[in-house]
């Protein structure tokens, strides 16, 4: 139920003129997440241990103190056809210090600053155009010389691919939906020449711990880290596994969603996703997969584990996975070496092994005209562990169901961006167009009916409350359906006035739901419908319903509300 590599300089010649657009940090928190997002590539508050007191990093419960991650960015890879150079180019990478403008491996500087917008009337931002309860857009690119609005220049300027990126974030206030913010990239090649074999992915320093209450600093606060990677749902995982301090024990997750493709040889548009195989090779084309890789911040003896140092070394990770099963004489060593170094990883943060750095990619795309686009689409997700693994023992656990939660979890924000693609094929199949409009939306969650048109009349002692049946005729558009249960109404206890937030701890007064069905109490709506729908002078709503609160204090303030519900829908995973 829901309420309401070095590169031909003549191929770069066409580049437009650089804006000067300053560095911005915008904020995710319509949720229960919170979870900074910048202009120039990379996201997250790498400051955050230090200086805890300011805006969060990844964070969830939202104003827990429990943190998720250091740092995230964007990496692009790819081989330049006109000169067969490799370059990766990246919004972050393995830092100390996180980000610094102009600093080798902070690549993408701001062409736009954030646009702000929400789906929710009652928002300051409201948008009827918006995506989600809170939209963030912003624009970076690799073009430039300098750091826009100094004299600073960009390390490796001459390896620049001439890449436009434009990064769509969103994020929900519903309680299903609250625990994961969603990205989009949409990458534009903007130089003269042609982009062959690229891979796309998100680097990320996921770090669990709460900086409210931990007193570890330096590696100490870095080296607890538990790590898992879930094959199914191309997700990258990290937990708390060895730190002291007191805190909720969750899990901070990046994981895959899918992306767009249009391959410029055939025409075809293809959905960027592994299960997706079977199409790209019948249209010719390299099958996509997703590449989780880690490696040490320092000590590691063995190259494949430790930071890369180049770019081909960076393009190398994006591509290969570690193991490569290409190198065991059989599957079953490979699957026995496989698990090893998951157990390495989930384990490792309990004796302060735990400072791996991650990347998840996706590719390879076969190749990016000149001015053309692809996109590809992550989650930040966050989750608890169940209540019987909130303590010290239940820190180091990762088990299936330890997970139980963050699948839950992950699987919204698969629904949340798989709108009407229920089969997640990237085809609008039969009996998919919820809206009839004959294309494939993403971006739908479950709604909630339309909120009621209400009216209050007081007497003495008395208020009634009065509201219409707009709300019956709501849609969802997941479902499709005329999904409208009942009605419940609340009222403020006494002196909550006081508070500023009169409804914040408002009670139950009542709840009335259509009968003959198996959902709520079927108790019907005679004892609030009126006879005949009442109008009020200068107001042509019809008022079909009506409830009396009585015995009221005059001369006090109370907070009363009408809100409308549905039935649920457990296909989608909401209960009734």
């Amino acid at each position: 139920m829901i309420r309401a590599l070095s590169l031909c300089l003549f191929a770069l010649a066409a580049l437009p003129a650089q804006a000067q657009v300053p560095f911005e940090e915008a904020l995710h928190n319509v949720g229960n997440v919170g979870l900074t997002m910048t202009n120039a590539g990379f996201i997250g508050r790498s400051n955050v241990r230090n200086s805890p007191t300011g805006a969060p990093s990844f964070e969830y419960p939202l104003n827990s103190g429990v943190e998720h991650l250091f740092e995230a960015g964007l990496w692009i890879g790819a081989v330049q056809r006109s000169t067969g150079r490799l370059t990766v180019r990246s919004g972050a990478i393995s830092s100390s210090g996180g980000y610094r403008a102009g600093a080798g491996g902070y690549e993408m500087n701001p062409i736009a600053p954030f646009t702000r917008r929400s789906s929710l009337p009652q928002s300051p931002f409201f948008f009827p155009g918006a995506t989600s309860h809170e939209d963030l857009t912003t624009a970076y690119a690799d073009t430039f010389r300098l750091v826009p609005g100094t004299q600073t220049p960009v390390a490796d300027f001459g390896e620049r691919l001439g890449l436009k990126v434009e990064q769509k974030s969103y994020a929900y206030s519903f309680p299903f939906a609250e625990t994961f913010v969603i990205v989009t990239f949409d990458i534009t090649n903007v130089s003269e020449s042609a982009l062959d074999s690229i891979y796309v992915g998100l680097y990320h320093d996921l770090v669990v711990r709460n900086v409210n209450t931990t007193t570890d600093a330096g590696s100490a606060f870095f080296n607890k880290g538990g790590l898992g990677y879930l094959d199914s749902l191309y997700t990258s995982y990290a937990f708390n596994a060895g730190g002291a301090e007191p805190t909720i024990n969750t899990y901070g997750a990046i994981t895959y969603l899918g992306g767009t493709y249009t391959d410029a040889q055939t025409g075809n548009e293809l959905f960027v996703i592994p299960s997706n195989r079977d199409r790209f090779e019948a249209a010719g084309l390299p099958a996509p997969g997703v590449t989780p890789r880690w490696w040490l911040f320092s000590g590691a003896t063995d190259p494949d584990l430790s930071r890369p140092q180049d770019d081909l070394d960076r393009y190398t990770r994006m591509a290969t996975p570690f193991p490569d099963s290409t190198g065991f004489p059989t599957q079953q060593a490979y699957r026995d070496a496989l698990a090893n170094w998951y157990t390495t990883l989930r384990e490792g943060g309990r004796t302060g092994q735990g400072n791996w750095l991650g990347m998840t990619a996706v590719g390879p795309y076969r190749s990016l005209e000149p001015g053309q686009s692809l996109t590809a689409t992550f989650a930040f997700v966050a989750a608890r562990k169940p209540d019987g693994l909130q303590n010290d023992a239940g820190k180091p656990v990762d088990t299936e169901q330890s997970r139980t939660l963050l699948v839950d979890n992950i699987g919204w924000a698969r629904r949340t961006f798989g709108g009407e693609d229920r089969n997640y094929n990237g085809e609008l199949d039969a009996g998919e167009d919820v809206n009839g409009n004959g294309v494939l939306d993403r971006f739908l969650i479950p709604e909630p009916p339309n909120a009621p048109n209400v009216r209050v009349e007081l007497d003495a002692g008395q208020v009634t409350v009065y509201w219409d049946r707009s709300a019956e005729a709501s849609r969802d558009p997941v479902t499709g359906e005329l999904d409208f249960e009942g009605y419940s109404i609340y009222r403020s206890v006494l002196g909550a006035d006081r508070t500023g937030d009169p409804l914040g701890d408002a009670i139950l007064a009542a709840t009335f739901d259509k009968p003959g069905n198996t959902s709520g109490f079927n108790t019907g709506f005679d004892a609030v419908a009126l006879p005949t729908p009442r109008t009020f002078e200068g107001d042509t709503t019809q008022y079909a319903y009506a409830y009396t609160f009585d015995g009221l204090n005059s001369g006090w303030q109370y907070g009363v509300s009408v809100t409308a519900f549905d039935s649920g829908d457990e296909r989608v995973g909401l209960p009734q």
